[in-house]
């Protein structure tokens, strides 16, 4: 099963905030973002929505559906989509309320068990496996890494089946168990030996009818004689017929293969006649031909098969005209001119969807400038120029501290004059009345500004291409830019096609031209195709040879001749056949009404006791099987395979270590199981416990090439590989022997997807995994997050490009 991942949609899932709609169509995905941005939540919202689960985090939290949907989702629920291709289902939705799943992932059985143990590696995973290196329980029969293997192979489930089924060992544990069991054992062998005797003649005479049945059948079977039942009665008129055809169609073979004599006579004279001539121009018209169907079988059919992939996408292409040449020439400028389209679109979104970010910025600082205007002008409500002309007036009235409106003393209540006073409040209504209108048209303008930019954000938004579309156009730009790569390595090949073509069609002309000159042989022609039609072959066409197709129709005449006369043998030999069968078919059913009274007396009880001895050799074959299948499992996948996969891996991305880390497990395989890790010294010997032996780092590298080891020790059934940042405490040689080694898995079929956070190991990774090959994808994804907080996630294709320096 060749199982793909190909896209993702995500919708307010843990840290991922809005909707992500995300293509995995690559065979390798690489992911990077700051710490927060959701790295690790887009690789759980994948096992979601594989699984229905999230098995890395109900791991250490049984309640981990109320924390699935982000906080703030509008409606309280989150949603995956996720699809396969590879598989009998090719899509899956599943969302979650906080409480409960809703819908079922893509996987199930052990489909699910094999994603989560061997195709993802969270980082908290990683963690737990070192812990099951180092940590044992004293308190406990067996240690964590025995439990550890156990649960791999399965081998509870074995010690479990071969305990229960103990009693099959002997017959006499089922002596109270089955007490029907011996009744009819006691009795069985009496009754067995009188039918003995009795089975013996009825096999005997049933396989000599049923050995005469089945060669008649089988010579019956090749002349389209039916075979249903064989009845000599009814089939010997069959035969007597077809007897008569036969020895009618030889009579007619005969006959054809006297005419084609003298046709072929008389060709020879005709073809000593002509010089040679003929014959050169037979040559060089079956070389034209060769050299034009072995380009056909060859770069003609990848030539053709790109015409037609491309004929499908763009179906004004005439993929099946007569010049190659010219159909590679349409294709390239069509494929070309649909790059530099989907090109153009893509650099027109993308100025839109900066132009549109920019008029939403300046559509929320507009809105806040006004809000910030009107909360001034609340402030200053009270400012009125009128009132400051009115204290004017009055101020001229004023003599000494009595005030003339109200006639009261100012100084009584204050120690400033009351002139002084009054035209201190006239220069504060002044200063007010003056900042209102500055106000009035700041916010005039900046109305007109907000209306001009909600305006322009309108058209933006119309005119904005959907994000399906959006993907859609990736997807097709990727495509149309291999198809160009493609279309430019088969040029040549197309030019060579064209001249086949012409050349071929010259060389036969030449000989059609030279066939007609023979004024003698015409009628020959005519003569060989009305014999190739009676005989039933292919007529002479008008380049083949006329001594050719008269050699090739006696060669079918006398073929025909042959099989006829074996045919005829094969017929009078079942005629003698069918007296055969009626003598030894009157014996056989003497010996069955025999055989049939004497069992009948017996037949309870001897299917009683067969069932029950058939029941136990059961039982005792699945213990053998058990018991052996725990030896192979044991010795085969962890001394054999696991290991030796675990060490290349380990070595690959440690190769300066010297202890290489392994599982140690008894040669014996029929007693219990413990294992435990131990070291192998490269230049021999062993070392001791891995967490004795190694450093913290090759720890987790030792942890980390367990993991792929799990995965490689199998048959791909999901052949991927989905890990969470696992170069964190890698130096720079682990990381490129990793980077290695997952250049390696992605040329053996396995789709790598891989979230990092550090930037410029996202960026070497990217160079080392980049495509070397037309139809290899690399994938690229960055997270992020807007300035309203949403999530964003950008994902660029990249396709193999052909270095023009080296081909040049």
């Amino acid at each position: 099963m060749s199982a793909r991942l190909k896209s993702l949609v995500v919708e307010d899932f843990r840290s991922i905030r809005g909707t992500q709609r995300l293509s995995l169509d690559a065979s390798t995905v690489l992911i990077h973002g700051p710490n927060g941005t959701g790295k690790t939540s887009l690789l759980s919202a994948i096992e979601f929505g594989l699984t229905g689960a999230v098995a890395s985090l109900g791991r250490f939290d049984p309640g981990y559906l109320e924390h699935l949907p982000h906080k703030k989702s509008p409606n309280g629920r989150c949603r995956v989509s996720v699809e396969v291709d590879g598989l009998p289902s090719s899509s899956a939705e599943v969302a979650a309320d906080g409480k409960q799943v809703l819908g079922n992932g893509l996987l199930s059985g052990d489909l699910v068990r094999f994603f989560t143990e061997r195709c993802y590696l969270p980082q908290a995973a990683l963690g737990r496996l070192l812990e099951i290196y180092e940590h044992q329980d004293s308190r406990r029969s067996d240690s964590p890494l025995t439990r550890f293997v156990k649960e791999l192979l399965g081998l509870e489930a074995l010690d479990a089946l071969i305990d229960g089924l103990h009693a099959s060992g002997h017959v006499r544990r089922l002596r109270e168990r089955a007490p029907n069991f011996w009744s009819a054992r006691s009795g069985a062998a009496g009754l067995a030996a009188q039918v003995k005797t009795a089975e013996g003649a009825a096999a005997a005479l049933g396989q000599t009818v049923a050995d005469l049945e089945a060669q008649l059948r089988d010579e019956l079977g090749r002349f389209a004689v039916p075979t249903d039942e064989i009845d000599p009665n009814a089939l010997k008129p069959l035969i007597d017929r077809e007897i008569g055809r036969i020895e009618d169609r030889l009579s007619a073979l005969a006959l054809r293969r006297r005419d084609l004599a003298a046709a072929d006579a008389q060709l020879k004279a005709a073809s000593q006649a002509d010089g040679g001539q003929r014959d050169a121009a037979e040559a060089a018209s079956t070389a034209a031909q060769s050299a034009l169907s072995k380009w056909q079988g060859g770069p003609g059919a990848d030539l053709q098969n790109l015409f037609a992939a491309i004929g499908k996408r763009l179906p004004g292409i005439a993929v099946r005209a007569a010049d190659p040449a010219a159909v590679h020439a349409s294709a390239t400028a069509a494929v070309e001119t649909e790059v530099q389209r989907l090109q153009g679109i893509a650099l027109q979104t993308a100025e839109d969807d900066k132009a549109l970010s920019d008029v939403e910025e300046a559509i929320r600082q507009g809105t806040s400038r006004l809000a910030s205007i009107d909360s001034e002008l609340e402030r200053d409500h009270g400012a009125n120029q009128e009132l400051a002309q009115a204290l004017t007036a009055i101020s001229s009235h004023i003599q000494g501290e009595v005030c003339p409106v109200c006639s009261r003393d100012f100084s009584e209540i204050s120690d400033i004059p009351l002139a002084a006073h009054v035209s201190e409040e006239v220069q504060k209504l002044i200063a007010a009345a003056g900042r209102v209108q500055a106000l009035m048209r700041d916010r005039s303008s900046t109305s007109a500004a907000v209306l001009n930019a909600q305006r322009h954000q309108r058209d933006l938004t119309a005119r904005r291409v959907s994000d399906d579309q959006r993907d859609r156009n990736k997807l097709d730009l990727a495509q149309f830019t291999e198809w160009k790569t493609a279309l430019a390595a088969l040029a040549e090949a197309a030019s060579q096609g064209s001249r086949f073509q012409r050349e071929a069609s010259t060389a036969a002309g030449q000989l059609s031209i030279l066939t007609t000159q023979q004024a003698g042989v015409r009628g020959l022609r005519a003569e060989l195709v009305q014999h190739a039609q009676v005989i039933g072959v292919a007529v002479p066409t008008a380049d083949e040879p006329l001594q050719a197709a008269s050699a090739r129709l006696m060669s079918e005449v006398q073929r025909q001749e042959e099989t006829l006369r074996t045919a005829l043998s094969q017929h009078r030999h079942i005629l003698g056949r069918f007296a055969e069968l009626r003598q030894s078919r009157g014996e056989h059913q003497e010996a069955v009404a025999k055989l049939a009274d004497t069992a009948a007396i017996q037949a309870t009880r001897s299917k009683q006791r067969e069932e029950s001895e058939r029941r136990i050799a059961v039982a005792k074959d699945l213990v053998n099987r058990a018991q052996a299948l725990r030896t192979e499992k044991v010795r085969q996948v962890f001394n054999d395979e696991l290991n030796a996969v675990w060490s290349e891996l380990f070595i690959r991305l440690a190769p300066e270590e010297e202890f290489v880390p392994e599982f140690a497990l008894p040669l014996s395989g029929n007693g219990a199981v413990e294992a435990v890790l131990e070291t192998r010294y490269r230049s021999g010997g062993r070392g001791g416990n891995p967490r004795a032996m190694l450093s913290a780092g090759n720890l987790n590298t030792a942890a980390l090439t367990l993991f792929m080891a799990l995965n490689l020790s199998v048959k791909p059934v999901l052949p991927w590989l989905i890990i969470d940042d696992p170069v964190q405490s890698m130096d720079d040689v682990h990381i490129a022997q990793f980077a290695a080694l997952l250049r390696t898995l992605k040329r053996e079929g396995r789709q790598v997807i891989l979230a990092v956070h550090d930037r410029q190991l996202f960026d070497y990774l990217a160079l080392e995994l980049s495509p070397t090959f037309n139809g290899d994808r690399l994938i690229t994804i960055e997270l992020g997050r807007s300035a309203d907080g949403m999530t964003t996630a950008p994902w660029t294709p990249r396709v193999f490009e052909p270095d023009k320096a080296i081909a040049a």
